[in-house]
């Protein structure tokens, strides 16, 4: 054979076997979510055993026990049913059922709205982003900017963020060819709080400024909604009927302002729960998702290397 057909047989060999490492790192979604934990609740995916305390999504093959103080509920994202499992009791989660080992567990109830099931299939989604792809060094190439394609703010939610290309830089954020400067920041994004909005759809674009003079403009307009009347009380209402069902679980809220476009706001709850509950890694690939939307792209990178690391650990 020629070397250079060694050389590309070597190189396609290389990416399938890439392609395995990747799809094995890959999760399937959960299949279902703990929540109103009191007492001792514990989880294992093998031989060892963890405490939970709060709201945790279960995923296939994920034994659960409680203690002679414990309970919880556990919510079926497959049958959106809901059933109590009672102290000194354990189960096993499948994909197709919930296997009892021992203790109590109470009949099915329906759920809710199926928001469990919203939140897997967006789950399913970000396993896309995970991969760590080798970028290309910019430091000697135009400061070209990219910013999310569409964004959804309001009155509550109004924070708009972009990447930081230097503490060099300041920014013109421009709406409806209005321009606002915004300072050049030392953080890994540029966040700005709009305001003085009317609801509807609006176009911003994001210029990078250096000495006062533009260095870089985009060729097109994105596309900014903010949010209010009707479409913003209908939102407030499904966020209180999931904080009420759920008390505390902040995925199930991000995962609804993620659906509405309010990506910011959904990237900064998922940002404070990693922060709260470092070791809890399976959920990652949901943030990794708003920093691929928001097109912050090194964050995504440090969060995909991140989650690659410690994916099943």
């Amino acid at each position: 054979m020629k070397p250079h057909l060694i050389k590309y047989s070597l190189l396609l060999i290389a990416v399938f076997v890439i392609g395995l490492v990747n799809q094995a790192l890959a999760l399937s979604p959960p299949v279902a979510m703990l929540s109103q934990v009191k007492g001792t609740v514990e989880i294992s995916k093998g031989k060892e055993w963890k405490a939970v305390t709060s709201n945790k999504f279960i995923f296939d093959g994920t034994k659960v026990r409680t203690g002679a103080d414990g309970s919880a509920t556990l919510i079926n994202q497959t049958t959106n049913t809901s059933q109590n499992l009672g102290a000194g009791s354990e189960i096993e989660v499948t994909a197709t059922a919930i296997k009892m080992v021992s203790g109590t567990l109470s009949e099915p109830q329906k759920a809710g709205d199926g928001v469990l099931a919203s939140m897997s299939s967006r789950f399913e989604q970000a396993q896309r982003y995970t991969t760590v792809r080798r970028s290309v060094d910019k430091k000697d190439k135009d400061k070209k900017l990219n910013t999310a394609r569409e964004i959804t703010l309001s009155d509550t939610h109004p924070d708009m963020v972009w990447a930081n290309m230097g503490e060099e830089f300041s920014y013109r954020l421009i709406i409806d060819n209005k321009g606002i400067d915004v300072p050049a920041s030392k953080e890994d994004m540029v966040r700005f709080k709009v305001t003085g909005l009317t609801p509807g759809t609006h176009k911003y674009r994001v210029e990078v400024v250096k000495d006062g003079v533009s260095v870089f403009s985009p060729k097109g307009d994105k596309t900014m909604v903010w949010l209010g009347g009707t479409a913003l009380e209908d939102l407030n209402k499904k966020l209180a009927e999931i904080k009420a069902s759920t008390p505390g679980d902040d995925f199930l809220v991000a995962n609804l302002l993620d659906e509405k476009g309010m990506t910011v706001a959904a990237m900064d709850l998922y940002r404070k729960y990693f922060k709260e509950n470092p070791g809890d890694i399976d959920m990652f690939p949901l943030l990794i998702k708003t920093y691929h939307d928001l097109v912050l792209t090194d964050l995504k990178k440090e969060a995909a290397l991140e989650y690659n690391k410690n994916a099943g650990n």
